[in-house]
């Protein structure tokens, strides 16, 4: 009777206190899986981007038809990604401006200014995305952190502090953008395959770096006690 009792209270205080780094490194594997996936929403939030980036540079027909067809692919896929997406922020809005102009502009007009210059007007739309959230203090991949993050963890500093530098990396990387595209226009001797490979070089870069922050964040955050998610103190 007696070894029952003790048996019942050894159950009630729950497992023993060993057991709190296994709990803890669970808690942390899914915080990294979490990290994980909103970074990869964010990529998923540039497939506009890539399609025409893309597609338009693909030899199925002349550049100026497979320009309107990469347009046309990239603006649906945007207006879907428009519905079915909570996220209402910066990319959002850029996106779905640039795409509106483009289709009335290059799909519906064949303005040849716009066209030789859509480049160029591509990597300001991105840059004002980026440094312009940053200006705001609102850093944009933060809207699709939230997605992946409790509530109580979004004024975090670590959390803060990540979506500034994930998102300073993409600014970095659009810069580079708008100076390749520069070159495109104004110095034309300058190989183009040559710059669609640092282009699309310094892109994966910045894949590669958002991952790597974002697995960073594995030891950010620990469970209380209590078995609820709260920040960890901040470096």
């Amino acid at each position: 009777m007696g070894s029952d009792r003790i048996n019942r209270s050894s159950e009630d205080r729950g497992p023993a206190r060993g057991g709190g780094k296994s709990e803890t490194e669970e808690f942390s594997q899914n915080m990294l899986e979490v990290l994980c996936l909103s970074s990869l929403s964010l990529i998923i939030s540039f497939a506009p981007w890539m399609v025409l980036k893309f597609v338009s540079n693909l030899p199925f027909a002349d550049p100026l038809t497979m320009l309107k067809i990469a347009l046309s692919l990239a603006a649906m896929i945007s207006l879907y990604q428009s519905l079915r997406s909570s996220v209402r922020g910066f990319i959002f809005w850029g996106t779905i401006a640039f795409f509106a102009f483009s289709l009335v502009s290059v799909v519906a007009l064949t303005n040849m200014w716009v066209i030789s210059h859509l480049g160029l007007l591509a990597q300001l739309n991105l840059n004002v995305i980026a440094w312009g959230s940053l200006l705001c203090r609102r850093p944009f991949t933060i809207d699709y952190a939230k997605l992946h993050v409790p509530q109580e963890l979004w004024t975090h500093p670590r959390f803060l502090r990540k979506n500034y530098l994930i998102t300073g990396i993409w600014g970095v990387y659009f810069l580079l953008g708008l100076a390749l595209a520069e070159i495109r226009i104004y110095e034309p001797q300058v190989s183009h395959i040559l710059l669609e490979v640092l282009d699309n070089g310094l892109m994966l870069g910045a894949v590669l770096l958002t991952s790597h922050f974002s697995k960073k964040g594995k030891g950010a955050y620990t469970p209380s006690e209590s078995g609820e998610s709260v920040p960890a103190s901040a470096d």
